[in-house]
């Protein structure tokens, strides 16, 4: 004999949609078992808890720095071939925002972890600001500026098309990536990667290192300097931009000169940094280009350091060190 208890159970849990389309539900899922509340407040998405304001502005301020940057950029590009200053002050200015938005991005985190406001929210519109500030624009950047660079050469755009492209994508997944990896008790001491920001600024900073060289020296919008550009400047920005997406471990200045108490020879060098800076004030689309291109390098340069420290003539020597160090700990002291 059938089981006819078991049929209209099943018959019960089957709802039709209004395609037409036969759905099956769960007993936990369908709104005709008992015990079940089906009213359209219980089927309400959750909401997002109230926001921390102060935090949430900082990081709207990065974006704001970012779309006032794409501005400029578009300002410099309505000008190539017309006015050449123009050019450059757009470009100076673009980079400048770029340097906002870094300021505003190293204030967001801070102050939300000051305030206990952190949470996931905060994290996810970082990312998708720091994607157009640090990500959008800087290759914006490397395709305006190549093609105000290069515009007396026969220069093939399709390089900078790709140069941009790769650099953007690399941002993209570098913010991804952070997101994934990135623990809520993470110190936030050290990145995986060169960080999206520094990477910005570095662009940032060969643009106007070459837009004063260009101002300064008219010899160096002469032959051969176009032509060694022309391979140099995109391999420098390509090089930058999968320096993001490597595993290579980088410092966060900011929060290890903040968060932490320092050595009396780290303070020192930081009010000699701070005063070369000063001294060279003049100069200072010189001087933010060279130190930021020092902190690109410094995370290839340790890397290479610890290789040879741990494979090389050096680590023999350490670990000739290493074991005398522990014989004479293990031998016996004598009177």
């Amino acid at each position: 004999m059938p089981d006819n208890s078991a049929e209209s159970d099943s018959q019960r849990r089957a709802e039709i949609s209004t395609s037409g389309r036969l759905i099956q539900l769960d007993a936990s899922e369908s709104g005709t078992l008992p015990g079940v509340n089906t009213s359209r407040r219980s089927r309400r998405r959750q909401r997002m808890p109230g926001l921390a304001m102060l935090p949430t502005a900082l990081t709207l301020g990065n974006a704001i720095a970012g779309i006032a940057a794409l501005i400029e950029l578009a300002k410099a590009y309505a000008a190539i071939g017309n006015d050449p200053a123009e050019v450059y002050v757009r470009l100076s200015y673009a980079a400048l925002l770029i340097g906002a938005g870094m300021l505003f991005d190293a204030m967001d985190g801070k102050v939300a972890r000051m305030t206990a406001t952190t949470g996931r929210f905060g994290a996810e519109l970082d990312s998708l600001c720091d994607a157009v500030t640090f990500g959008v624009v800087p290759a914006l950047m490397i395709r305006v500026a190549g093609d105000f660079f290069f515009a007396s050469l026969d220069f093939d755009t399709k390089i900078l098309w790709a140069v941009s492209a790769l650099y953007a994508c690399c941002a993209i997944l570098r913010l991804a990536r952070y997101n994934v990896e990135t623990d809520a008790d993470d110190d936030h001491t050290s990145f995986r990667g060169l960080p999206s920001p520094a990477a910005a600024a570095s662009i940032a900073g060969i643009v106007l290192a070459l837009s004063w060289m260009h101002e300064t020296f008219h010899w160096f919008a002469e032959e051969p300097w176009p032509w060694i550009l022309r391979f140099a400047m995109p391999l420098a920005c390509a090089f930058i931009g999968l320096m993001m997406v490597t595993r290579v471990r980088y410092i966060h200045l900011f929060n290890r000169l903040v968060s932490r108490k320092q050595s009396l020879r780290t303070m020192v060098v930081f009010l000699l940094l701070v005063t070369l800076v000063w001294i060279f004030g003049d100069y200072w689309r010189l001087t933010i280009p060279g130190l930021m291109l020092v902190y690109v390098f410094s995370g290839p340069g340790y890397f290479a350091y610890r290789f040879i420290r741990g494979r090389g003539l050096l680590g023999r020597r350490l670990a000739v060190a290493e074991r005398k160090r522990r014989r004479n700990e293990q031998a016996p002291k004598t009177s």
